[in-house]
């Protein structure tokens, strides 16, 4: 068989892409099924775990409520009952029928741990059967004021309510049982997925190595095998420029350089006989018969076989080099489907990411809420990225209104999720403990943020928040805060002032090392108050790229104190659109929460 150079050129990169096909398939393979096992855990897991404590959550405020509704004579019109009825009728309902839809999706043949659909189904009868006992036992018996007046009928209410509160501690802990679950659940289909990214690289760098070693190998084979026929023939054109003839004949190989070979041998011969017959001339023997060149002259036929291999060796050299041209635009096909792949990758992140921030947008209050709350005022809300790391909070409880802006470590996801934390600590303190001082909330909430966050590991979290929590009471004209690191500001008659406030971060310490004060301000009409994070005054822009500053944002504040406060918050947001140009993006997330004391 002849083993062409072809072939030795062929059968080495044939090698190569053969790898390269294997480490394509495998990477794909793997690449595909860590794909599918994500997007279980982003759509069906998390979602899940995320809505089993929300209806944790929501079976806790109302229970609270119905409590609430035994012990206190009140009004049907109240509003706290008017939530308690939208959570009866409306939230619980949609907290067990999403679930019920997503719970249709636990069943997994990867999963090796029980998926908890058996639970989940005693828990929607039982969260039923509760809902059912508070309409019927409280709901239904206290309708109005005058049916309080009824000593049966309110002992015989507080009788059943113990009944309902047990059944309810045995919901929660059967709640708190799935949680757990499908937490593991969560957790053990995203380490299913981070192990097979990891198996996938150490096979991609084993598989690298043995390509490079065949690779070089390869080349060495073809250098050996190619080369040094070469430099023979190379030597012998040298010589023969010189007028060196070579001492013996070259021996012909099974291939294309072994015909070059012949066809040197040829051409020496040739130029042997020739040289004897210039001899012979030059010793005077003219009657040394001689041809003419013709069709059967040596040296010429060895001149046109020489021509005619060169010929031949370059449209081998521009076939291979073609070859390798296809093979390079095989490779670049290769690398743009991977690439294809990378965006649609990509596309679903980024729609995982906007599906948080509607989960983020659900914590925040409306602005329905803030504008019934606080007629007079504006939000200026402006996330850095799709989701924020600032937010803002609002609540009420008997006189006292209260509003928070709160600045969270980080932007983007790891401020979302911080800022997730922050809202569940404000809501916890506020409405499960009944917190009313905002230097108790605070408290309240840097033990939540502890607790949530630094585990029983050494390597704490000790990301934080800073906030400024404002309590107003309109009938006594009073405003009493506490805040970590933020201050508020207060325009008074064109003049502002500034009221700082502690300064240590939610978070970055243990419960108990320091207490957040409680500070007061007596009110008067027209008196405008502002909370905001660092966003707007460290945002880079103007001509220089400088940061905004303080000094700016607080004349900015003063300038604009006569407008409306909703033309005031347009104003805010051109000047900052103006500051920032064509040139600067947003570097921080933004929020301002403004009130004016009507």
């Amino acid at each position: 068989m002849r083993f062409t150079v072809g072939k030795k050129i062929g059968g080495g990169f044939s090698v190569v892409v053969i790898l390269l096909l294997v480490v394509f398939l495998y990477t794909f393979s793997v690449v595909n099924v860590a794909i599918k096992s994500n997007d279980k855990f982003l759509k069906v897991d998390q979602p899940s775990l995320f809505l089993i404590n929300q209806l944790k959550e929501d079976l806790a405020q109302t229970h609270t409520y119905m409590q609430q509704w035994v012990i206190e004579e009140s009004r049907p019109d109240e509003q706290w009952k008017i939530e308690a009825e939208i959570l009866l009728d409306k939230t619980l309902k949609f907290d067990l029928d999403t679930l019920e839809k997503l719970s249709a999706k636990w069943i997994s043949t990867e999963d090796s741990l029980d998926n908890g659909l058996n639970e989940f189904e005693n828990i929607s009868s039982d969260v039923s059967f509760l809902i059912e006992n508070y309409n019927l036992e409280v709901r239904n018996v206290f309708v109005d004021v005058d049916s309080y007046q009824d000593e049966l009928l309110k002992f015989n209410a507080d009788f059943m309510f113990e009944e309902i509160s047990a059944s309810y501690e045995i919901l929660l802990e059967s709640i708190n049982k799935l949680s757990k679950k499908r937490k593991d659940i969560a957790d053990a289909q995203q380490i299913k997925t981070n192990n097979r990214f990891s198996s996938l690289i150490n096979s991609i760098i084993f598989i690298s190595i043995i390509i490079v070693i065949g690779t070089i190998a390869i080349a060495i084979f073809t250098t050996i095998s190619i080369t040094q026929p070469v430099q023979r023939l190379k030597s012998i054109l040298l010589g023969l420029g010189k007028g060196i003839f070579p001492e013996s004949q070259l021996k012909p190989s099974n291939d294309e350089i072994g015909e070059m070979s012949e066809a040197m041998n040829s051409l020496v011969s040739g130029l042997t006989k020739t040289t004897q017959f210039a001899h012979e001339i030059g010793q005077s023997n003219f009657d040394y018969e001689y041809q003419p060149l013709s069709d059967e002259d040596v040296l010429g036929h060895a001149l046109l076989k020489m021509k005619d291999e060169l010929a031949e060796t370059e449209r081998i050299l521009e076939q291979k080099v073609k070859e390798r041209t296809e093979e390079v635009v095989k490779q670049k096909d290769e690398i743009d489907s991977q690439k294809s792949k990378l965006e649609e990758l990509y596309t679903d992140v980024t729609d995982s990411i906007r599906y948080a921030k509607r989960l983020q947008d659900s914590i925040l209050p409306p602005e329905k809420l803030v504008k019934k709350y606080f007629p007079s005022s504006f939000v200026l809300f402006k996330p850095k990225d799709i989701v924020s790391g600032d937010f803002y909070w609002v609540g009420k409880q008997k006189n006292e209104y209260m509003f928070a802006a709160v600045d969270c470590t980080g932007h983007g996801v790891p401020g979302a999720f911080m800022s997730l934390v922050g809202s569940n600590g404000l809501s916890s303190a506020f409405n499960e403990h009944k917190l009313t001082k905002p230097g108790l909330i605070l408290d309240d909430l840097n033990k939540y943020a502890n607790d949530s966050l630094n585990k029983s590991n050494d390597d704490s979290i000790r990301d934080g928040m800073d906030i400024t929590l404002c309590s107003i009471n309109f009938e006594e004209m009073k405003l009493r805060f506490a805040g970590a690191n933020n201050p508020v500001y207060i325009v008074r008659d064109g003049e502002l002032e500034i009221y700082k406030t502690n300064r240590f971060a939610i978070g970055s310490f243990t419960y108990g090392e320091h207490n957040y004060e409680n500070f007061e301000v007596d009110l008067k009409k027209g008196d405008k108050i502002y909370t905001f994070s660092d966003g707007y005054p460290d945002q880079f822009g103007g001509p220089r790229g400088k940061k905004f500053m303080y000094k700016k944002f607080k004349e900015l504040l003063v300038d604009t104190v006569n407008d409306s406060m909703e033309t005031q918050k347009k104003l805010l947001e051109d000047r900052l659109a103006e500051w920032m140009g064509e040139d600067h993006e947003q570097v921080d997330d933004i929020v301002i929460f403004a009130v004016e004391i009507d």
